[in-house]
């Protein structure tokens, strides 16, 4: 059963188990519940009374958290001495609101004693590393004072969260260590729907009291506080990997988590948002990092043994680098090690926008309403190389592998680095190769579900770092420009503006489901202030930069888009593509509420400036419904193109205005802004406001970088080219 599956199943399941939730709290706590409902019809008669809200809730009164898990201390008692020691068991019983995810006795008697052998078992003589756990003695007592607060922090989370508001792949709230807790799915063999958080099942829920709910979890979450480099050396199955990242330095690249001198999250922007009103700054300022790293065994069959052999190859795969020094960006070991990091915190589930759903606080989206069903999945990322990277879902594949170990996998459910539809062996699609070097391309993103079901072959295995998430891959990752020109990026690459500014990601704001923060009727968002990102840049103090989080309401692409207003002036940072000519567009809504804007590329004018007011259907652009004309609307884009337009893409919907393929949205438009010879420099695209109209503003929604040579192919179908 795949992974999609699980999940239709397990939200069906939780759906049912919403309407009975009321019914199954009474099963267990009869008595209890009589006098909890009619506490209840008191308390919401008398609003002016200052409590915790209890609307469309039953609790159990005079309860805390705290007292609950005391009250069951034959269950909890390790893990309430870890709260009494650090001091959370005070905060627990006091006014708030909370949730706990709480281990049970036998949950914590077995992370103690697997962390101490960890501990103990890297302190051997022939072991490389010291694996330094927190953990010095399976005996609850020698905790230190330091690690009974990570645990307990650990596990509770300043907010309260039923099973039944679980959708998505994290928790909307961090948890008291400042992290963001995972979840993921699965059914038993009855088709019983299964949650788990952190890797960790919920095996009892949502007992709800004054001050919040708890979940009892069967194993203890995850209490590290590791970078990223940090955790990858605590997995001894990616020993190369880890001793490549440290020779080359880049491990101190990776330190970064949160910028403490950013004191704007508390501040409003004025005439931000579309109606003019204000619009909050964001929450927090992190920094966010993603490694894909191949295990040992990967490097080892092909006869690589540590970071020496490594070194060997990749000078192999990247002969033009001949510094020898291993720091230097111009050393072949460095490169190879760049080019598997991103400074972007990307958990598996948010690799590609797919499968992204959530309904908090009345902003209901879900991704997949937003996609054509058999249309691939895409995003592009810039490494710290200084190159691009391709991941991909191919849902147009109906290609079938197999993987080492005999498992079916369909080419459709699975993410990929650097995937191409043209270079794929069918016959051995796992294991496709292009170009003189045979560069492997469609490198596998093993699902960290099947990781952890394999714990043999990858001990320790921890996906989640205080600062980033840590990908397996199941081959080596190069870059090849004469690859990636010829096969991988031949096409339409295609880009948000919102992740092209990786702040978006690392802060929650792309993705952002509407909880502790701003919302509006139909939406939610925050300003992007100046200086918050080095991919942005302002020319104007007056310039008002928003970003509108995904939502059902919007027809834009991936159902979130960026807005400007004012008198705004500004740049975005485009990722680096393999040098050559690109056709650039960018694509936006028309209102008649926009705006005039002049656009540039690297400071230069692109053209005349460009009225957003217009729909498709005026005569200055000229879309005809491809269902009235006789050719299914060839001759009508090639008009269109004359004059500087293309309609939207054929891969995703509109949700509002009818429904339907996005490019029949006559107020949908891409606009050619330029052709332009991009070198492997920085690029930057500009934006200035040249209407005089006050209250205007300009949607915009993303670029699109376009080889020329790909244009000019015969071969092409039309889908292909209106994708």
């Amino acid at each position: 059963m795949t992974y999609i599956e699980k999940s239709i199943i397990f939200g069906r399941n939780f759906v049912q188990k919403k309407k009975k939730l009321t019914i199954a709290i009474m099963k267990r706590h009869l008595p209890a519940s009589i006098l909890v409902l009619m506490s209840t019809m008191i308390l919401s008669l008398s609003s002016c009374v200052e409590e915790i809200d209890q609307q469309n809730r039953y609790t159990f009164l005079g309860e805390t958290v705290g007292s609950f898990l005391e009250k069951h201390d034959d269950m909890f008692s390790d893990f309430n001495y870890c709260l009494e020691r650090s001091g959370v068991m005070s905060l627990l019983k006091a006014y708030g609101t909370y949730t706990c995810f709480a281990p049970t006795n036998e949950a914590m008697k077995r992370f103690l004693i697997e962390q101490d052998s960890i501990y103990h078992a890297s302190l051997l003589p022939g072991s490389t590393k010291v694996i330094w756990t927190g953990v010095t003695s399976p005996i609850l007592e020698e905790l230190s004072d330091s690690m009974c607060t990570v645990i307990a922090n650990s596990h509770v989370l300043p907010a309260t969260i039923l099973t039944t508001e679980m959708e998505g792949d994290v928790l909307p709230a961090r948890n008291l260590n400042d992290r963001f807790l995972t979840m993921t799915y699965d059914v038993d063999s009855l088709l019983h729907s299964l949650l788990f958080v952190n890797g960790s099942q919920i095996t009892s829920s949502d007992e709800e009291v004054e001050n919040g709910v708890i979940h009892t979890v069967a194993n203890v979450l995850n209490p590290s506080t590791n970078t990223v480099p940090t955790q990858i050396k605590d997995m001894p199955f990616l020993s190369i990997f880890s001793d490549a990242l440290e020779r080359t330095g880049l491990e101190d690249d990776m330190q970064l988590y949160k910028d403490n001198s950013y004191t704007d999250f508390d501040k409003f922007a004025d005439n931000a948002d579309m109606g003019g009103n204000q619009m909050p700054y964001p929450p927090s300022r992190y920094y966010g990092y993603t490694a894909f790293c191949e295990p040992d065994y990967v490097f080892q069959e092909m006869g690589i043994y540590d970071a020496d052999d490594l070194y060997h190859q990749c000078k192999v795969w990247y002969p033009e680098a001949t510094d020898p020094d291993f720091r230097s960006e111009n050393n072949a070991l460095h490169k190879f090690m760049a080019y598997h990091l991103l400074n972007y915190h990307l958990l598996y589930t948010r690799l590609v926008f797919y499968k992204l759903k959530g309904s908090v606080g009345g902003i209901a989206y879900n991704s997949e309403i937003h996609y054509q069903t058999n249309a691939d999945r895409t995003e592009y990322y810039e490494t710290m190389q200084g190159t691009l990277l391709k991941i991909m879902i191919p849902r147009s594949s109906e290609v079938v592998g197999y993987d080492e170990d005999g498992t079916e996998r369909r080419l459709k459910n699975i993410v990929f680095l650097n995937y191409s539809h043209e270079a794929v062996n069918i016959a051995d699609p796992f294991h496709t190769t292009v170009g003189r070097k045979s560069i492997p391309v469609g490198v596998r993103v093993m699902n960290p579900e099947d990781v952890l079901q394999n714990p043999e072959r990858f001990p320790n295995f921890n996906q989640e770092a205080l600062n980033g998430s840590i990908h397996l891959i199941d081959r080596p990752l190069v870059y090849d420009e004469d690859v990636m020109a010829g096969f991988v990026l031949n096409g339409i690459i295609r880009i948000d503006y919102d992740a092209m500014v990786p702040e978006l990601t690392n802060n929650h704001i792309r993705w952002y489901d509407g909880t502790a923060g701003y919302q509006f009727k139909g939406g939610s968002g925050f300003y992007i202030p100046n200086g918050y990102s080095e991919h942005v840049k302002f020319y104007s103090e007056e310039t008002r930069l928003s970003y509108y989080a995904p939502y059902d309401g919007f027809d834009e692409h991936n159902g979130d888009f960026c807005i400007c207003r004012g008198e705004f002036d500004f740049a975005y940072r485009l990722p680096r593509v393999p040098k050559g000519t690109y056709e650039i567009r960018v694509s936006w809504i028309s209102e008649p509420e926009r705006g005039i804007m002049q656009f540039y590329i690297d400071n230069e004018v692109t053209g005349i400036p460009v009225d957003a007011r217009i729909y498709a259907t005026d005569p200055r652009i000229g879309y005809i419904d491809d269902k009235l004309t006789d050719d299914n609307g060839v001759a009508n884009d090639k008009a269109m193109k004359n004059r500087g337009y293309l309609k939207l893409p054929i891969s995703y919907r509109r949700v509002v205005n009818g429904g339907g393929p996005a490019r029949d949205y006559n107020h949908g438009l891409r606009f050619v802004l330029t052709t332009k010879y991009l070198t492997d420099d920085v690029h930057w695209i500009r934006i200035k406001n040249v209407n005089e109209k006050q209250g205007s503003y300009f949607n915009h929604d993303y670029v699109e970088l376009v080889p020329i040579s790909w244009l000019r192919r015969e071969d092409l179908t039309i889908e292909q080219k209106r994708q």
